[in-house]
């Protein structure tokens, strides 16, 4: 019950405050979340992590990259999509629309 309160406590203060963020799914359905401040636009590199599934949750325009940091051709989702098969994703960016991407700061395993 109390870890049921906490997670819905976090939900709702990144819903309250316009937080906006992705989920990484691995195969095994381990989740990993990763959010941003509303003005923010943010770069993760994901080449050491699988990534099975990523998905958006108001996370703005999501782009998703071959190379580790997130330059270069890039494929879009939107908004609350999602993408299954995202084993070629090395970085994601999302957030606010038409600014320059904060990062990465480094490469980590997010499930190790």
């Amino acid at each position: 019950m109390r870890k049921s309160l906490v997670l819905l406590m976090a939900v709702y203060s990144n819903v309250a405050f316009g937080f906006s963020w992705i989920k990484l799914t691995d195969n095994a359905g381990n989740i990993h979340e990763e959010s941003v401040f509303p003005e923010d636009r943010f770069c993760l590199c994901l080449k050491n992590t699988q990534t099975a599934t990523i998905s958006g949750v108001s996370a703005g325009t999501i782009r998703l990259f071959s190379s580790s940091d997130c330059t270069g051709n890039y494929q879009t989702i939107y908004e609350d999509d999602k993408i299954g098969n995202a084993y070629w994703v090395n970085s994601v960016s999302w957030g606010k629309s038409g600014i320059p991407s904060l990062g990465p700061d480094g490469c980590p395993n997010y499930y190790a």
